[in-house]
C-alpha cells in the first residue's frame, strides 16, 4: 500500500514538472517563464523524494522500470494528448500499449533478493559464522 502511494505521488508530480517545463519554455514572459520553470522543478524535485521512498522499499529492477513506466505513459497520454492537444499517432499507441505491458508485467513480478539480499535501511548485514581453527 505505501509503494502504492509513492508510486501516485512520483506519476502526478513527474507529470506535473513536465508540463509545468513545457509551459515554462513556451512562456512569453520572463516573469511567467521563471516562475514555471521554478515551479516545474519543485514538483519535479518532490517526485524524486518519492522516487527515493520507493528505493528504501523496493530492489532497483522493480522500482525504476516501474515509475519510469508510468511517468512515459502519464506524459504521453495525459500530458502531451489531453492537456497540450498533441498529436497522437497509431505507431505512439503501440509504444503506449507496450509499456503498459511492460508495467504490468514488473508490478506483478514479487521482488527478488540480490547475492546480498534486499536489505532496508534498519537490517544490517549478517555476519557469517566464525569457525576458529584448534591451534597446531
Amino acid at each position: 500500500m505505501k509503494n502504492a502511494a509513492l508510486l501516485a505521488v512520483y506519476f502526478l508530480f513527474v507529470t506535473a514538472s513536465n508540463v509545468l517545463l513545457k509551459l515554462s519554455a513556451d512562456a512569453r514572459e520572463t516573469w511567467m517563464l521563471a516562475v514555471l520553470f521554478a515551479v516545474g522543478n519543485l514538483a519535479g524535485f518532490i517526485g524524486i523524494l518519492a522516487y527515493t521512498g520507493l528505493l528504501r522499499t523496493l530492489p532497483l529492477h522493480v522500482a525504476f522500470p516501474l515509475s519510469r513506466g508510468l511517468v512515459v505513459l502519464g506524459v504521453q497520454l495525459l500530458a502531451s494528448v489531453a492537456f497540450f492537444r498533441e498529436r497522437f499517432t497509431l505507431r505512439e499507441a503501440g509504444g503506449v500499449v507496450l509499456v503498459t505491458a511492460g508495467v504490468i508485467l514488473v508490478g506483478a513480478s514479487t521482488p527478488r533478493a540480490g547475492p546480498q539480499g534486499v536489505r532496508g535501511p534498519q537490517e544490517p548485514r549478517a555476519e557469517e559464522p566464525r569457525t576458529e581453527e584448534p591451534p597446531p
